[in-house]
């Protein structure tokens, strides 16, 4: 039992560390890979496609201040990716990163933005408001069934129960939004970068 306990632990662990990894990797695979959580548009006037891939190495990197955006010319995709301390790349439970698909408007172009996180961090927090939701729900129906509500005291109970239920949701939803904020702020900070590159307002770090 131990032993399938520690092997279950260590499967569950290399799925979060591959997961994590395979999200921060900078192929074209997997750009498009992690959970969808906002999208957004902006659009470069005077701009054409060569003039942004221009921008590139060979490689097709442009190493910014804060992140590394990548081009994948094929299909006319960015991948940005903001950037991180390596341990706080892997400790951090919300990261984020945006695709673009580079669209040309007549002597413009529009790029469409998609962003995303970690498949295993949008399942552990939904299974995480999932479980005190339904924890909450349970203990006040199982409580109620033992006759807990038959008397002032336990309707007092029970009132508290559902409480603390909500202040743990209420807290869980807080820190969500607070680090989308976060991390969207992030991407919008590294996208302003590269937009300033493009226009030549400012030049790429080498």
């Amino acid at each position: 039992m131990m032993l399938a306990g520690l092997f279950a632990g260590a499967l569950f662990l290399g799925l979060l560390v591959g997961d994590r990894w395979y999200f921060r990797t900078l192929s074209v695979e997997a750009s498009r890979y992690g959970c969808k959580v906002g999208r957004g548009a902006a659009r470069l006037e005077a701009t054409s496609l060569a003039q942004i891939h221009t921008c590139f190495d060979k490689l097709g990197l442009l190493p910014m201040r804060h992140g590394v955006v990548r081009l994948f010319i094929e299909s006319n995709r960015l991948l940005l990716r903001p950037r991180y301390p390596t341990l706080w790349a892997f400790l951090w439970i919300w990261p984020m990163k945006a695709t673009i698909d580079l669209q040309v408007d007549g002597e413009a172009v529009i790029l469409a933005s998609t962003k995303r996180t970690p498949w295993a961090s949008a399942i552990l927090t939904g299974a995480w408001f999932l479980i005190v939701t339904v924890g909450t729900l349970a203990t006040i129906i199982s409580y109620a069934v033992e006759g807990g509500l038959s008397s002032s005291s336990g309707v007092l109970m029970a009132s508290g129960i559902l409480t603390l239920g909500l202040f743990f949701i209420f807290s869980g939803l807080v820190t969500v939004v607070m680090a989308y904020r976060l991390e969207n702020n992030r991407l919008a900070r590294l996208q302003q970068e590269f937009e300033d590159v493009v226009a030549g307002r400012a030049s790429a770090t080498r």
